[in-house]
């Protein structure tokens, strides 16, 4: 239910109808992640880099508004050493994986209802989803390393899903100084086409895959992916205080209350390939957030306000909590965290321009002595680009 002017917000698709006619959004962002495992009396660290989203939004009408973009879909990184005892013999194995999916989207959305008190906006997101993620299975005996064996398991995803969205806002009083919005969105089951290779190898040396020894040889298996369904409710409660002829507008600030509740159906996911099928790996994941965002002054772009920069920036906290699809040893692993947010302005002139920064502490695994426990930070940045309010996009120009 983060809805407005100056947002892109591609997990609502209802949310384009809700921009600026003739002032489009552009969105870039990127994201760092930074984890400290804890296992037993070990610990390892581990980061991830990338890109997290691409996007174009933007109201052509009253009613209409579009989107498209691309974005991550899933990733996959790890890299597990595990030393145990065999028949009297060491054995080493190393499990690493590693690839990425993207999915690249478009998204229509339409205001149904366009009242000055009540407001109703539907929309969808239709996307195609490319990529692959590979797992690696090695495995040597210490007295003889490097001499081992590898397996090795690809999995080539394309496909489509779709996503729907509907958001409807009203005024609490006659002032619009009060708001209330709800939210919600659905992605119902659907499946994705698939190929897997798999290849089994031995070698001489292990760490270098040129004299490799193929002994099985699976190429362009083809199968299916069940993607479990997604459901999501949420709410925004935005209030600023009541003003009169006389009052300057440079002092009024709005406050913004988010809540969320969000579940996927990790229990239906499965995967199919030449009449083998595999499910039960996971359970229902769900997650509760809430969050603050805080505006000194709501003219966020006006030089002229009176007030300093400090005064036109935006500030955020949030909190959430949830459980994860994961299982280990029969517990379903949960996952908490914090957040941090500013939002800096562009202020040279009328625009919905920001650079946002977010900063994010989170923990996740059991309660359970010498279980797998992960601390991670993550660390986010965003830049969202409009043209000013003396350069719309879409207008008619009119000669005298």
């Amino acid at each position: 239910a983060v809805i407005d002017t100056a947002t892109v917000n591609l997990y609502n698709p209802s949310s384009y109808a809700s921009l600026v006619k003739g002032q489009p959004l552009f969105a870039i962002g990127m994201s760092s992640h930074f984890s400290k495992y804890n296992y037993q009396n070990s610990s390892s660290y581990g980061r991830v880099v990338g890109l997290n989203q691409i996007t174009m939004a933007m109201s052509v009408s009253k009613r209409f508004g579009l989107a498209f973009g691309l974005q991550p879909f899933s990733r996959r990184g790890y890299d597990i050493e595990q030393t145990i005892l065999e028949n009297g013999d060491s054995v080493r194995y190393n499990y690493t994986g590693s690839g990425s999916t993207q999915e690249v989207l478009g998204g229509l959305s339409y205001r149904i209802l366009n009242m000055h008190r009540h407001q109703l906006s539907i929309g969808v997101n239709y996307a195609y989803i490319f990529g692959s993620v590979t797992n690696e299975r090695r495995s040597t005996f210490v007295e003889y390393d490097p001499i081992g064996g590898a397996d090795q398991r690809t999995y080539r995803l394309h496909g489509t899903r779709y996503t729907t969205g509907l958001n409807y806002a009203v005024m609490l009083d006659t002032t619009g100084n009060q708001y209330l919005r709800l939210g919600a969105v659905f992605s119902p089951e659907q499946t994705l086409n698939a190929h897997r290779e798999y290849f089994l190898y031995s070698s001489d040396d292990i760490e270098d895959p040129n004299v490799y020894d193929t002994l099985v040889a699976v190429l362009d298996d083809k199968g299916t992916i069940t993607y479990p369904a997604n459901m999501a409710f949420g709410f925004s409660y935005s209030f600023r205080p009541k003003t009169n002829a006389t009052s300057s507008r440079r002092h009024i600030y709005q406050l913004n209350v988010y809540g969320e509740y969000n579940t996927t159906l990790w229990s239906n996911y499965q995967t199919s390939f030449d009449g083998e099928h595999t499910v039960g790996q996971f359970k229902d994941a769900r997650r509760f957030s809430l969050g603050l965002q805080f505006s000194p002054n709501i003219e966020t772009y006006n030089r002229n306000s009176g007030n300093s920069y400090i005064y036109r920036m935006r500030y955020r906290a949030g909190t959430y909590f949830g459980t994860m699809p994961n299982i280990e040893n029969g517990t379903q692993l949960s996952e908490y965290g914090v957040t941090f947010g500013l939002g800096f302005p562009v202020a040279s002139q009328r625009t919905n321009s920001s650079l946002n920064i977010s900063v994010q502490y989170g923990q996740r695994g059991t309660n359970e002595v010498n279980a797998l426990k992960e601390q991670f930070v993550s660390v986010n940045f965003g830049v969202i680009l409009a043209p000013s309010s003396y350069d719309k996009w879409f207008k008619k120009y009119k000669l005298d």
